[in-house]
């Protein structure tokens, strides 16, 4: 007999949507997504204030691949 493997397929999305929440529920990572963007206005006007335009957008770029890092940093998951 054939057996249905949908369900298996659905619960194990639910299990790993709850994990997720588990891991953005910490303290450290909360503290990290408020500065976020502080970080990515900083170092936007920091390389525009020397660069101009081009320089902003330059800096906008690293703010959000510096931001990102501070979140990964600060995940729960990355954590051994």
């Amino acid at each position: 007999m054939i057996r249905d493997t949908s369900n298996q397929e659905i619960t194990r999305a639910l299990d790993d949507r709850k994990d997720m929440q588990n891991v953005n529920e910490g303290t450290d990572f909360n503290r990290a997504k408020l500065m976020f963007w502080p970080i990515v206005g900083g170092v936007t006007l920091f390389f525009g204030y020397f660069d101009g335009i081009k320089g902003a957008f330059v800096g906008f770029l690293y703010g959000v691949a510096g931001g990102l890092f501070l979140l990964h940093e600060r995940s729960r998951c990355n954590k051994k």
